[in-house]
């Protein structure tokens, strides 16, 4: 979509008033040019092979609580983890790491620790390729026992409050602050029944519970700021299929989910029927999409990490594939390499500007 060539007339204008020092204001099919030529070198510069890159586009994090430990791995171009082996990012201060949550936008990572009762958060950084973790751990929040967390895309803090049935938040402000006491978003509601996973997606949030899910709801669905008192109206149970569930993540409009034993289920956001993705897994737990066209589930019991397409218009069973193997995994979380994209358009406009002078 080329803009339209001036006529000889207004380009014989253009350059009489170029003299005079007027063209710009008096040829808008000139900036109209300008733009056009800048948008297409910015989006040249986006669309640079990926290897051009120095970082990996993208990390993913794993909990292993009977190693007291935080892994992580780079996410593969080709999505071929062969021979790959997860790296120490933690290895300190934590007792049984289990759900994990990482805030991409402020490279955060947060972590529940039921044993210590606390949710414990790390600022991350990517050092020649390697993900690493600031040595300062950072407590939100202290004397809960909470085995999930979750950050929205406005730095919010969401967990449980298992033995309590509460879901609580952090707000993202008081975050870094340590030590602060949580806002209560669901309690005392039938619906919270021994919370299992979380995530959130700005306008909600997604619960599995583990006691009487078929009644309470194995998935449910409610807003992230209720009104006062934690308002059941604003609640959506999506499954009541299984007793007793542990991991939940989002991709994209599905809502995937672990049971206890050996299933992977997943449905709409806004509800619809259940569908078994797999029952090959073996104790299941957290799971985590990466930003594209991958879910990656963690399986306990399997030592391992599994992943499928998560891109399903309707939801129905597939084939998982063990990515790689690793002893005990239980939360997941993905650190994307969106931002460095975002960071890079200044630049890359900056340069194509200069290009434009320079002609």
């Amino acid at each position: 979509l080329r803009p339209s060539v001036p006529s000889m007339q207004h380009t014989s204008r253009a350059r009489q008033m170029s003299r005079s020092g007027c063209a710009i204001a008096a040829a808008p099919w000139r900036r109209a040019g300008v733009a056009w030529r800048l948008s297409l070198l910015a989006l040249g510069a986006l669309a640079q092979p990926r290897g051009a890159r120095a970082d990996p586009d993208g990390f993913l994090v794993m909990s292993t609580p009977g190693e007291s430990k935080i892994m992580w791995l780079s996410l593969p171009e080709n999505g071929d983890f062969a021979g790959a082996v997860p790296k120490t990012l933690i290895d300190t201060g934590l007792k049984a790491p289990q759900g994990i949550a990482v805030d991409k936008k402020r490279r955060r990572l947060y972590v529940a620790d039921p044993d210590a009762q606390k949710i414990f958060a790390y600022q991350l950084s990517i050092v020649s390729g390697r993900l690493v973790a600031d040595a300062e751990q950072i407590t939100i929040c202290s004397g809960i026992e909470s085995r999930w967390v979750a950050v929205d895309g406005a730095g919010t803090i969401f967990f449980t409050d298992e033995p309590q049935n509460r879901i609580l938040k952090v707000v993202a402000d008081k975050a870094m602050r340590g030590m602060v006491t949580p806002e209560v978003v669901y309690s005392d509601a039938a619906e919270v029944n021994k919370p299992g996973g979380l995530a959130v997606d700005n306008f909600h949030v997604f619960w599995t519970n583990k006691h009487f899910g078929q009644e309470a709801g194995s998935l449910v669905r409610g807003s992230e700021s209720p009104l006062s008192g934690g308002d059941a109206t604003s609640l959506s149970i999506l499954a009541k299929n299984s007793a007793k569930c542990y991991g939940v993540c989002i991709a994209m409009g599905n809502v995937f989910f672990t049971d206890s034993e050996k299933a992977l289920y997943g449905v709409k956001k806004f509800g619809g029927p259940v569908a078994e993705v797999s029952g090959a897994l073996s104790r299941p737990r957290g799971c985590a999409w990466d930003g594209d066209g991958t879910v990656y589930v963690a399986d306990r019991g399997a030592g391992a990490v599994f992943s499928f397409a998560s891109n399903m218009h309707v939801i129905s069973e597939t084939t998982l594939t063990k990515a790689f193997e690793i002893e005990d995994a239980f939360g997941l979380a993905v650190l994307t390499g969106a931002a460095r994209h975002l960071f890079a358009l200044p630049s890359a406009l900056l340069a194509a500007c200069l290009a434009l002078l320079a002609a």
